[in-house]
């Protein structure tokens, strides 16, 4: 994926160049991390429906979930991200 698409990932996914497979897990896991108490089975079973199967649908879960704990544990000790050489179009959606 080139960086300019990798861009529009970070900064609006539904805009980006993504098959319906990839958009139905980013709006999960956007679901997932904003409105847990939200999810529902109908939510699990579009994930069924775009073609994950279950082992698939529990890495999606722990993925967002793990990467979710993380960013509240640095928010609650005030931890700085990395610093990294990122192409200035990446830097420019965030």
């Amino acid at each position: 994926m080139a960086v300019e698409e990798v861009a529009k990932v970070i900064s609006n996914w539904r805009e980006a160049a993504l098959d319906e497979q990839d958009k139905t897990m980013l709006a999960f896991t956007e679901k997932f991390t904003l409105t847990p108490s939200q999810i529902t089975d109908a939510d699990i079973g579009a994930l069924r429906e775009a073609g994950f199967n279950e082992e698939q649908i529990l890495s999606i879960g722990l993925g967002a979930g793990y990467r979710n704990w993380v960013d509240r544990i640095a928010d609650l000790l005030g931890v700085e991200e990395e610093k990294f050489d990122f192409p200035e179009e990446i830097l420019r959606a965030f």
